[in-house]
């Protein structure tokens, strides 16, 4: 446990307390009780639409699990544990009134928390030593921190390292004299990457102390590197509103932050690399910051003595004209105890390009914007893309209906960070197209797309071109073409495209119904053209065209944990094939573990072909080639358009 110090600042400077405050990592500590309970898989689709009464879950070990509908009272444990795990979706709960955490993950990654309602608990989300990347916590509402030190915080990431970590678009409210908070969130001795820092985003803060060492949000606590913090929106946070206490590469950018005078408040930005950290390759730009501290004067900023001058210092704005109104009095739905809340009504995003809610739009074209929220549209695209983008940064694209086009429903050209989910998207050319992205960061989530028409990007619901790095990925979408509405040819198709060996480009539990007529496409084709560490798995698909999955060139490419149904039609031909393809050799592949029954034109069961000198896959004799499966792997319609 770390020690809590405070040092005192000069001038109109109150106490500023650094409040480094972990614990160390710990086994699980209570019995598991609920093994037995049968949580949905992540494939499925789950809306809970109400809670049902749980005891607290504490599991381990497990993967690829959904929690969702639950009311948890913790009393003296965490509402949730989970350790050792991967691949979790804590989603629409209600966790509440207990002395420990509301959500505690130890050793776990790829764990995503959103739409839960937490409150009255020590900490809301702790994420403690996790294994690897993927931790999102996104979309929740969280009321009155109790703490005490070295608790207190909405979230806290301890040790977080890697690709894929996000805390985005949450509501986080403490009442002054029903809470005692420290950092509302806070990265102690994390690391993102160069091409996915660990996000801070467009979430929304009200409300701090009475504590000394509470405040807003504070990066680089006892170092780390790599971590922004963009977009968020702070009322009367504490004792201070931003602090970079010290790591390399961290960012505050175009923030909001507003503080009135209170016996506690102290500062509005804070750089100081505490206990021996020093502060290297910061950057503090275009925050709006109106701070008063204790005395009732303005303070706005402090760079402690020693400190380098973050980029961009000169680009903010102090005593900038903001006051309270910037955010609602009450942040946390009146219903979120009672009622799960719905990703359709969660709450408009305000981030520093804000797009409208719930409005009719022309098609969208933005070069060169950062940090955007593009929600709630109705767009029928004409002969353009509905919304492209091109060098564009951290944007987010959600609950958007996309329609009637001759172009592409979206299309991203050279961008980094962009989260495409919950879109639906219809009649288009093609539906989702990233080319030229070399730094990845293009997550494609839970979206609906219907009848493909091409032939622009072959029809594809998405196609990846020339996209390289870490955190990309296509999973858990819903994708149906109807015979003689459509016109596709591969449904997801990754071009010269090149993931990682610690993270490949992962297409992941996606449903695909219907394809063709087109003879030469099919569901899901790796290594077009190349490329490298590319993985599908999970996915199911229902009548997908000429082919189900396909390898057609590149390294280190695998099919895994699929199930393939095709029936006999005019242009169908083979389930799984592996044919180098252009001069592009197959090597290192993996296909292993899929279900096939397939059935070609002329009536014949072809569930797999090797071309000629095509070397075997490793794991082909686990493949279940004759498998006892039908059309009804999936329901006859699986969008809701």
């Amino acid at each position: 446990m770390r020690r809590k110090c405070v040092f005192l600042f000069v001038a109109v400077l109150a106490t500023y307390s650094c409040s480094k405050n972990q614990i160390e990592p710990k086994s699980n500590p209570q019995s598991n009780s609920l093994k037995s309970i049968q949580f949905p898989s992540m494939t499925q689709s789950f809306n809970a639409t109400s809670y049902t009464q749980s005891k607290v879950i504490n599991l381990d070990g497990v993967h690829d699990i959904t929690i969702s509908g639950k009311a948890i009272t913790g009393g003296s444990v965490p509402a949730i544990t989970l350790s050792n795990c991967y691949n979790v979706h804590i989603t629409q709960n209600s966790l509440t009134n207990s002395t420990e955490v509301g959500i505690h993950l130890y050793h776990c990654y790829n764990i995503t928390v959103d739409y839960n309602y937490i409150a009255n608990v020590s900490t809301g989300v702790y994420v403690d030593h996790p294994t690897g990347g993927g931790t999102v916590v996104d979309n929740n509402q969280m009321l009155n921190m109790q703490g005490p030190f070295p608790r207190g915080q909405f979230v806290q990431f301890n040790n977080v390292k890697g690709a894929g970590n996000e805390i985005k678009y949450n509501k986080l409210q403490n009442i002054l004299g029903q809470s005692s908070s420290q950092e509302a969130i806070n990265l102690y001795m994390s690391n993102g990457t160069p091409s996915s820092p660990i996000q801070v985003v467009g979430n929304w803060i009200k409300g701090g102390g009475p504590n000394s060492a509470s405040g807003g949000i504070q990066l680089g606590d006892t170092g780390g590197s790599y971590q922004v913090a963009s977009g968020n929106i702070m009322v009367d946070p504490g004792q201070m509103g931003l602090s970079i206490s010290g790591g390399d590469h961290i960012s505050f950018i175009n923030n909001t932050v507003y503080a009135k005078a209170q016996y506690f408040t102290n500062v509005g930005v804070v750089v100081w690399g505490q206990a021996g950290s020093k502060v290297t390759n910061a950057t503090v730009s275009g925050n709006k910051i109106n701070f008063k501290n204790s005395a009732n004067s303005q303070n706005d900023n402090w760079i402690a003595s020693g400190n380098p001058t973050p980029a961009g210092w000169g680009n903010n704005s102090w005593g900038a004209n903001i006051s309270s109104a910037i955010l609602p009095s009450n942040l946390i739905s009146s219903s979120a105890a009672t009622s799960p809340l719905q990703a359709s009504s969660s709450g408009t995003v305000s981030n520093t390009q804000q797009a409208s809610t719930g409005t009719t739009s022309a098609p969208i074209v933005m070069t060169g914007k950062n940090n955007v929220t593009i929600k709630g549209l109705t767009i029928s695209g004409g002969s353009s893309p509905c919304i492209k983008l091109a060098n564009c940064t951290n944007v987010y694209i959600t609950l958007c209906n996309l329609k009637n086009s001759t172009n592409v429903g979206i299309e991203l050209d050279n961008c980094t960070n962009v989260t495409i989910e919950k879109n639906n998207i219809f009649n288009v050319a093609a539906g989702i197209v990233a080319k030229n992205c070399p730094s990845g960061g293009i997550s494609i989530y839970s979206n609906q797309m219907l009848n493909m028409q091409g032939s622009v990007s072959g029809g594809a619901f998405v196609q990846f071109v020339k996209v390289n790095g870490s955190n990309n990925n296509i999973s858990y979408n819903k994708l149906q073409n109807i015979l003689g509405s459509s016109d596709s040819q591969n449904e997801i198709d990754l071009v010269s495209s090149n993931g990682t060996s610690a993270n490949p480009i992962t297409i992941d539990g996606n449903w695909i119904r219907g394809g063709g007529p087109n003879s030469s496409g099919g569901g899901i084709c790796l290594g077009n053209n190349g490329g490298s560490y590319q993985l599908a798995t999970n996915n199911v698909l229902a009548d997908p065209g000429q082919f189900g999955l396909a390898i057609i060139g590149g390294n280190h490419m695998s099919l895994t944990n699929n199930t393939v149904y095709g029936k006999q039609q005019s242009f169908t031909n083979v389930g799984i094939f592996v044919w180098g393809q252009n001069g592009a050799a197959v090597s290192s592949s993996v296909i292993s573990g899929n279900k096939v029954n397939f059935t070609n034109k002329s009536n014949n069961k072809n569930p797999n072909w090797l071309a000629d000198g095509q070397s075997i896959p490793s794991g082909w004799s686990t493949n279940d080639w004759e498998s006892n499966i039908d059309e009804s792997v999936l329901p006859t319609s699986i969008v809701s358009i």
